[in-house]
């Protein structure tokens, strides 16, 4: 708990100065207009009568008048002031995601764990993962079945699986990509390893080969979804060799 009070103190500070860079950012741009001069207080002695044969043509401006502030001036005071509110919210956001972690990491401490049920390892699957994966194998087999090209069917299939082997709750590697994630899932089972790789090179072939697939190499994979399903127990719970 005094991590908890500790991140909540640092966010309420954080927001208090927040809120006074916002209020001196947003009370309005900077006037650059000269102050009008009043001129001295005191009288100065009259000076000497000069008499010239010059004259001075008229000021254009008027007697005291002070040259407008450019535009281009109050833009760029609108530009700072706008920058400096975007980097205060952003500083914002990340100290909120920063105090957001923290409260997660102290619920975990005291027994709330974040993870969801079903976690697994994958070396050793539950009878609920195994059954979330023979349910895939099904929805694979019947995406074989719909009435689309052949390269679509076999991609279809193929992502069923890896559906449901995103569904186990198995913990996916951020390095691994999905075929490889569904190939590790089904390796923690009974199913036949090089069944699995060569539905996947079907798979393959189907999204990058100039050659594609056919009918032929739809009732493959139809085949080898078959030998795959067969062999999707735990390996804890069944004894001899696939």
């Amino acid at each position: 708990m005094p991590a908890r009070r500790t991140s909540v103190a640092t966010v309420l500070a954080a927001l208090l100065v927040v809120v006074g860079v916002l209020a001196a950012a947003l009370s309005g741009p900077v006037s650059l207009e000269a102050r009008p001069d009043d001129g001295p207080t005191w009288t100065p002695p009259p000076a000497p009568t000069v008499t010239t044969t010059a004259t001075l043509p008229p000021s254009e401006d008027g007697p005291g008048e002070v040259p407008p502030t450019p535009r281009w001036a109050v833009w760029l005071v609108w530009v700072v002031q706008a920058l400096v509110v975007l980097a205060v919210l952003t500083a914002l956001a990340l100290l909120l995601r920063h105090a957001a972690r923290g409260w997660r990491g102290v619920r975990g401490d005291d027994g709330e764990d974040d993870v969801p049920p079903g976690d697994e390892t994958g070396d050793e699957l539950s009878d609920t993962a195994v059954a979330v994966l023979r349910e895939g194998v099904r929805a694979a087999t019947r995406a074989l079945e719909d009435d689309v090209p052949p390269g679509d069917a076999v991609i279809g299939a193929w992502v069923a699986v890896e559906t449901a082997a995103a569904r186990t709750g198995v913990v996916r590697d951020p390095a691994e990509t999905a075929s490889e994630f569904a190939v590790r899932v089904l390796g923690a089972t009974r199913a036949d390893p090089s069944a699995t790789r060569e539905l996947l090179a079907l798979y393959l072939g189907a999204r990058f080969s100039a050659r594609g697939v056919d009918a032929d190499d739809v009732r493959l994979a139809r085949e080898l979804l078959t030998v795959v399903g067969e062999g999707l127990v735990p390996r804890a719970d069944d004894g001899s060799a696939p």
